[in-house]
């Protein structure tokens, strides 16, 4: 039996719906629900099985398209233009975490992220692994570990970052605390008004991907040398934090951020 082009095209639009939902739930099941931003995934879920349904009862029936030809064609120019500018800006986000920071730096700055009562979180926890790895490396270098506390959280993440290094053997005059911000532009603000001196080399301990915005955030705010100082992210939720840095890049140009 012969099968249409186009139904072949629609039954993807399906596969690509339930990959979203498995990947939704897989995040959520794995890691934990409630993520900054993994609504869009069942968002994009809900587009791609609207698309297979109409398109499919179009196919079925012979039936035209109930949406004007201009609206179709505005469709899809803007999901052209979205995979072309995601393309582009992940690229640019793959290529700030492959530079390597140099040794001795006068400061890092640990970002921090979520604390689960009192112990970090995955992310959380690898950010302090890796201070440690390079303060052990450097121990000349100062640590500023930067983080609010959130309200679901039971301390600031600037100070669940001091227990984990202090523990790792970091002695605690070595480590200044930054327990008021809430954003990346205060952690990197905040974290600025205790640095003493001029042309600082400051790195900033994050996420792989979180790299080109924090660094882009640092340099505006100027007064030192910035470098990124690479954390790994589990392949499992790495799509979504480059989604939702894609998301934030953006609205960071829109709105003058940077």
């Amino acid at each position: 039996m012969n099968v249409h082009p186009s139904r072949i095209v629609n039954y993807l639009f399906l596969l690509a719906a339930i990959a979203c939902i498995a990947y939704y739930l897989a995040m959520g099941i794995f890691i934990r629900f409630g993520q900054s931003l993994d609504f869009l995934w069942l968002v994009f879920a809900a587009m791609f099985l609207l698309r297979f349904f109409l398109v499919g009862h179009m196919i079925r029936t012979g039936a035209p398209s109930p949406l004007p030809g201009w609206l179709i064609k505005l469709i899809h120019i803007g999901f052209a233009v979205f995979l072309v500018s995601f393309i582009a800006i992940s690229s640019i986000i793959a290529s700030a975490f492959l530079q390597t920071p140099p040794a001795n730096l006068d400061h890092i700055v640990v970002l921090g992220a979520k604390v689960n009562g009192t112990q970090p979180g995955g992310a959380l926890r690898n950010r302090i692994q890796v201070a440690y790895e390079y303060w052990r490396d450097n121990p000349s270098t100062h640590i500023i570990a930067s983080g609010g506390q959130g309200p679901d959280e039971g301390i600031s993440e600037a100070e669940c970052i001091y227990r984990g290094l202090t523990a790792r053997g970091v002695p605690g005059e070595r480590i200044t605390l930054e327990d008021e911000s809430t954003s990346t532009y205060e952690n990197l603000r905040n974290s600025m008004a205790l640095v003493e001196g001029e042309n600082q080399k400051i790195g900033i301990v994050t996420n792989n991907f979180h790299i080109f915005r924090a660094l882009k955030i640092a340099r505006g705010l100027g007064g030192a040398d910035f470098y990124g100082i690479n954390v790994y992210t589990s392949h499992l939720s790495f799509p979504h934090y480059i989604l939702r840095e894609y998301c934030a890049v953006i609205v960071g140009w829109l709105t003058g951020k940077w």
